[in-house]
C-alpha cells in the first residue's frame, strides 16, 4: 500500500497542487476515506480542473485590462434606466458573442456604461473568450503610432484575435478623418469573426456626427447598426447615487 506522503509528494512534483490539496484533505477526513478509489480520484481531478479554470479566468481578466472590476451578477435591470430584465438576460446569455455581433451602449456620464461594458466582457471571459479594454481615442492613437513605427501588422493581428474588444468613450472628442478610418478598419477586421462593445456619452442619434468624414461615418454606422444590440441608458448618475447612499449611511 502506498504511503500518503509519497502520493502527496508525487502529485506536488507533477504540479497538480490542487489535486494534492484535495488528497491531503481526504486523508484527514474519515468520510472521504470510506469512498471508493474512483470517487476519490474524481474529487481530486475536479479540484484540479476547477482551480485551473479559476486561474485561467483570473489571467484573462488581468490581460483584458478592464477599467472596472465589474461583476455580471451585480448588474441591475430597471426600465427607468433603459435596461429591462429581458434585455439584460439576453445580453448575459452572450448570444451576441456567439453570433459575432456587437453591443452599443449610450448614455450620459456616470450612468453605468463602463460598468455594463466591463461586466459583459467579464461574462464573456468566464465562458472562454478573450477580451481587451481600450478608450476609443487611445486605441485610435495607438494604431496611428503603430503605422508610423512599422508595428501595425503585428498589433492589428493581435487585436483581430481578441474575441471581445471594448471601446469606451467613443466620440468624447470628435473623431478625425484618419481616426474614423482607423475605427472603420477595427470594425472591418471583426465583421463575422469577433465582437465589439462600444460605449459613448453621445446618444445614438449623434454617433454619426461624431465622425468628421461623412463617407466613413456612413460605413461605420452601417456595419454596426445591423449586427448590434443597442442600449441607451438613462437616469441619474450612479456615482452621485452611490455617494448619496454612502453619505446617508455615514450619517
Amino acid at each position: 500500500m502506498s504511503h500518503p506522503s509519497l502520493i502527496s509528494d508525487s502529485l506536488r512534483r507533477l504540479l497538480i497542487t490542487s489535486a494534492e490539496a484535495e488528497y491531503r484533505r481526504q486523508c484527514s477526513d474519515p468520510a472521504s476515506l470510506s469512498l471508493g478509489f474512483e470517487d476519490r480520484l474524481e474529487l481530486m481531478l475536479t479540484a484540479e480542473l476547477d482551480a485551473r479554470e479559476s486561474r485561467r479566468i483570473s489571467r484573462r481578466i488581468r490581460e483584458a485590462d478592464l477599467r472596472i472590476n465589474a461583476n455580471p451578477e451585480e448588474l441591475e435591470a430597471t426600465a427607468a434606466r433603459g435596461l429591462g430584465q429581458a434585455q439584460l438576460a439576453q445580453l448575459l446569455s452572450l448570444s451576441w458573442l456567439r453570433h459575432q455581433g456587437h453591443v452599443l451602449i449610450a448614455g450620459p456620464a456616470g450612468v453605468g456604461k463602463t460598468y455594463l461594458a466591463c461586466a459583459l466582457a467579464t461574462a464573456a471571459i468566464r465562458q472562454g473568450a478573450t477580451a481587451r479594454y481600450f478608450r476609443a481615442s487611445a486605441l485610435i492613437e495607438k494604431i496611428g503610432s503603430a503605422r508610423l513605427d512599422g508595428t501595425y501588422r503585428s498589433f492589428a493581428g493581435k487585436l483581430a484575435r481578441i474575441d471581445v474588444v471594448v471601446l469606451d468613450d467613443l466620440g468624447l472628442s470628435p473623431v478625425s478623418v484618419q481616426g474614423g478610418r482607423e475605427l472603420l478598419d477595427i470594425i472591418d477586421d471583426r465583421v463575422g469573426r469577433s465582437s465589439l462593445i462600444i460605449a459613448s456619452q453621445l446618444p445614438f442619434s449623434l454617433w454619426y456626427d461624431a465622425i468628421e468624414e461623412r463617407t466613413v461615418a456612413d460605413a461605420v454606422m452601417d456595419r454596426l447598426v445591423h449586427s448590434a444590440h443597442g442600449i441607451e441608458l438613462k437616469g441619474d448618475s450612479m456615482r452621485k447615487l452611490l455617494a448619496a447612499r454612502k453619505g446617508g449611511a455615514d450619517g
